[in-house]
């Protein structure tokens, strides 16, 4: 009876321990704690290559009528500033296809100021039958030799068809006397017209020849 007694607390004993193996805990093999996300670093991208300067921009190409003026001592070239004294310019323009400026003379040459024709006469009193009202821009100054304008009587409402060319700055005619042009190849031959003898009423003593104005 005591030797039962024996076994059954050995047995009782060796269940506890086996017992208390089993209850041991593992961690999972290779865990690591969570790190935070990476960010993804882009791609190096390629450089821009940098754009070559802009070229400067053209000077702008005037769009004005040029009209061709031959004399008997060379021919030379008046823009006509049609962007600025239109209803000049037209009056010019018409009296140009109509053959009006043909066979005429610079019957008045102020030197270092102005020469002059446009008169059918040669007196200086002639003008087309027609008058134009005075047109005045002011862009538009007696600034320089080759200034083209409109002659006219004490009325400002005159012109016709008689104009002018500088010889020099005349800055007394502005405001007064429409402009409606400059010349803008031959102004030598200006020059030497505003340099020739010239006898009573500036009227050249021997004739210079306005032989006819055409459109370019």
């Amino acid at each position: 009876m005591r030797r039962g007694i024996v076994l059954i607390v050995l047995v009782a004993g060796v269940l506890a321990l086996v017992g208390c193996g089993g209850q041991k805990t593992e961690q999972p093999s290779g865990a690591q704690a969570p790190t935070p996300p990476q960010t993804a670093t882009p791609p190096p991208q390629p450089s821009t290559p940098l754009s070559p300067p802009a070229p400067p921009s053209p000077t702008p190409v005037s769009k004005n009528p040029v009209a061709i003026v031959e004399t008997s001592m060379g021919t030379f070239k008046i823009e006509l500033f049609a962007d600025k004294t239109p209803n000049t310019v037209q009056n010019f323009i018409e009296l140009v296809k109509r053959g009006f400026y043909k066979d005429m003379i610079f019957h008045r040459v102020v030197a270092g100021f102005v020469i002059q024709t446009g008169d059918p006469t040669g007196t200086g009193r002639g003008g087309s039958g027609k008058s134009i009202k005075l047109e005045i821009h002011p862009d538009l100054k007696h600034d320089s030799a080759g200034v083209v304008g409109m002659a006219r009587t004490n009325d400002p409402d005159s012109a016709t068809s008689q104009f002018y060319i500088t010889l020099a700055p005349a800055p007394h005619l502005d405001g007064k006397y429409a402009i409606f042009g400059k010349v803008i190849e031959g102004l030598e031959v200006v020059m030497a017209i505003g340099q020739v003898e010239v006898g009573p009423n500036d009227r050249p003593v021997v004739p210079v020849l306005l032989k006819s104005i055409t459109m370019q």
